[in-house]
């Protein structure tokens, strides 16, 4: 006989309209809980803003993030997207940038929607590139996001110009939801996305002493396993972002 109480998974990211984990994870059974262990902050848009009326300065532009595409949509001030951008090499890692590109920035069209991982979108963007590689990147992004990416494009020979142009802060209400969450008695599973969920927790597991020997922590992504590894948190599993199904097996494993 099948399990007929949903089991808690705590998932440490915010939930978003397009978000396919959720609908995902209650599919089999599990009752997954959204925390978010930080905010963003927009920083350096003037800045940003100055580069993007530039496009002839560029070869094209990397979204990294859908908040990437979100800091150019403020930076522009809600304005078009200067049109010579779209015959630029354009480029957004993963299915949920690449739809925030197009939805917000009025069509743009841009490669890496398959991308699982930074080390794929580099292998598209010198795949796809060609040899000419004279003008920069741009690459919009924040603290500690696209710092691989940028270290692999630049030793295949590209340049890249990288915008800081948002931080992450501790949330407001990420102490609250976890003690709240870590009450059910059934939670054996608390899924990591990105290293600001991998800080977060360990300075929240230090002060208020939780213990995580019967836990399963799962990493989504290399860049979170590595964070993981260099913290002393040992992920029982890793898995690709875009790869929910893989995560719904290691879960219920």
């Amino acid at each position: 006989m099948g399990d007929r109480v949903k089991r808690p998974v705590i998932l440490l990211k915010v939930p978003s309209s397009s978000d396919f984990y959720g609908s995902a994870l209650r599919s089999h059974n599990l009752d997954p809980i959204f925390i978010a262990p930080t905010h963003f902050v927009f920083k350096n848009l003037k800045q940003l803003q100055a580069k993007l009326l530039e496009p002839h300065k560029y070869a094209g532009i990397i979204f990294a993030t859908p908040r990437c595409v979100q800091a150019v949509s403020e930076a522009l001030e809600k304005a078009p997207l200067p049109s010579c951008w779209r015959a630029l090499h354009n480029y957004s890692l993963g299915k949920n940038t690449h739809s925030s590109a197009w939805f917000t920035l009025q069509n743009l069209i841009t490669l890496g929607d398959h991308a699982v991982n930074a080390n794929n979108l580099c292998d598209l963007i010198v795949e796809t590139f060609g040899p000419k590689r004279d003008l920069p990147l741009l690459m919009p992004c924040g603290n500690g996001v696209g710092q691989t990416l940028r270290l692999r494009l630049v030793a295949q020979g590209f340049r890249v110009d990288a915008c800081e142009v948002y931080e992450s802060q501790s949330h407001p209400e990420f102490i609250n939801q976890m003690r709240h969450a870590l009450k059910f008695k059934r939670l054996e599973t608390i899924v990591f996305f990105g290293p600001s969920s991998v800080r977060s927790s360990l300075e929240f597991f230090g002060k208020y002493n939780v213990s995580l020997k019967d836990r399963k922590l799962i990493a989504v992504g290399s860049g979170t396993k590595k964070i993981m590894e260099q913290s002393g948190l040992e992920a029982d599993a890793e898995v690709d972002s875009a790869d929910v199904d893989h995560l719904i097996k290691i879960i219920k494993t």
